[in-house]
């Protein structure tokens, strides 16, 4: 190379000294554009051609793995139609005769649960669209008008079956427990994975989560209502186990929990038999065993492909609440045995895409949000169809997307919108404007940050300068 180009790339514009690092760097960019415009030698070529095939093959790996994320989310909406559409039919099923008998017309619930899928579909593409870390962020919020509404329950709730859970307004019902079970998931997820490597330390576990968690599970057994309250709690304990809790701290919360339940149920004459029932249904026929038995009878009715659409015997005033807490021993008392593991198989594959988008999360916090929701979602559905079969006692929680009910519908629909919006942020999507998506844990910014460039070493001719 002639002394004058060398000397031109050590000159700038002002006919200043230019640093060695910058003259370095044009240095290499000149040598790079001769390169390119230079026939390569024949040694040289096979690698250059080597590399360029394997650079494209990356960014085609990439680019699918990025359309495969992508229609995770789309996927999960399409399981989550699936399901309403499928309760939908069943909700009209089983409620059809309560409803013209008690409100004059066999569409009551049906018009109902429409208007609350309505309400549902808004949220959940307000939260698809919204940031999860924006929604992470104000799920104190949420927490404290969730417990706000749970200790106005009491005060202002009608009393139904013994209990007080909802809060109506005009022809609406409102269930606040539903809303803290969304709100307590998010904001354990929050907490937990800000405070990661730090959760042997009972403070970092207890304080605020483990505190609004009892708070709210306190509020809820003056309802009471052991179901919801059952959930809430067992919401929380996901999310503090997926977050790397120590086992030995989660064995004392497990414990402390199955005592202050086995109290809560032991302590009054009408939960214990109820549970008494739970073993033994046939010791009291008509009191406590009444529900399992008849839903059994449901059951044991349907055989392989079930008595028709419709043609439920046990929906007419013989299985109480068939529309929300039972309406799993209605599909299988109508459709069989196909029908209900067509329900098993759609909860299996929420499930799956569920943890797939968690494991394509862009951070810890998208993580814990994505498994948490799964998990709390399969684990209502476990708990309901395990009552309905007579695996687990009845605790009143309804089947996610298929029982009739406006407030767990609505919840439901919301987490859907916060999986999807978790599925838009995974890797290989586009970073959002925003950046939020630099909000890691100091895990996760240790394993996906990457390495910084080598610095710039100055050439011979810089070092002569």
């Amino acid at each position: 190379m002639g002394s004058r180009e060398q000397a031109a790339r050590k000159v700038g514009p002002k006919g200043k000294q230019l640093p060695p690092a910058l003259v370095e760097a044009r240095r290499r960019r000149e040598a790079t554009r001769k390169v390119a415009t230079t026939e390569l030698p024949s040694v040289a070529a096979p690698r250059l051609k080597t590399i360029s095939a394997s650079t494209a093959k990356g960014r085609v790996a990439t680019r699918a793995k990025a359309h495969r994320i992508a229609g995770t989310g789309y996927a999960i909406l399409g399981v989550t139609m699936i399901m309403f559409l499928y309760g939908m039919i069943m909700i009209f099923s089983a409620s059809s005769g309560l409803a013209f008998q008690v409100h004059g017309s066999s569409y009551y619930y049906l018009v109902r649960q429409a208007i609350w899928f309505a309400v549902g579909i808004v949220a959940m593409i307000a939260l698809a669209f919204t940031d999860y870390h924006s929604v992470a962020e104000a799920s104190w919020l949420l927490v404290l008008l969730s417990l706000a509404a749970l200790a106005a329950v009491p005060f202002i709730a009608a009393e139904v079956y013994g209990s007080k859970r909802s809060i109506s307004y005009g022809p609406f019902v409102f269930q606040p427990s539903e809303m803290a079970k969304m709100s307590l998931l998010i904001f354990a997820a929050y907490i937990y994975n800000k405070r990661r490597g730090k959760l042997d330390d009972w403070r970092q576990i207890a304080m605020p989560v483990l505190a609004a968690t009892s708070l709210a599970c306190l509020l809820i057994i003056i309802e009471p209502d052991l179901g919801s309250m059952l959930i809430v709690a067992l919401a929380v304990f996901a999310v503090l186990f997926l977050a790397g809790a120590p086992l030995r701290r989660l064995a004392v919360l497990a414990g402390s929990g199955a005592v202050m339940t086995a109290i809560f149920i032991f302590s009054s004459h009408y939960r214990k038999a109820r549970f008494l029932a739970f073993l033994d249904p046939w010791s009291a026929p008509r009191e406590g065993g009444f529900h399992i038995i008849q839903s059994m009878v449901a059951l044991g009715s349907g055989s392989l492909k079930g008595l028709g659409l419709g043609m439920s015997r046990q929906k007419f005033f013989y299985l109480p609440n068939a529309h929300t807490d039972f309406i799993f021993s209605i599909i299988g008392e109508e459709l069989g045995i196909i029908g209900t593991l067509a329900v098993l198989g759609l909860f299996a594959a929420f499930i799956c895409l569920g943890f797939r988008i968690a494991r394509g999360a862009p951070d810890g916090l998208g993580q814990l949000l994505a498994m948490g929701i799964t998990v709390l979602i399969g684990m209502q559905a476990f708990v309901n169809m395990g009552a309905a079969t007579g695996g687990l006692p009845i605790t009143g929680v309804t089947l996610p997307f298929f029982s009739y009910g406006g407030s767990s519908l609505v919840i439901c629909m919301c987490l859907v919108g916060i999986l999807i919006n978790v599925s838009r942020q995974e890797v290989g999507r586009p970073m959002p404007k925003d950046g939020r998506r630099k909000r890691e844990s100091g895990d996760m910014r240790r394993r996906n940050r990457r390495p910084s460039p080598p610095p710039a070493r100055a050439g011979r001719g810089a070092r002569g300068a």
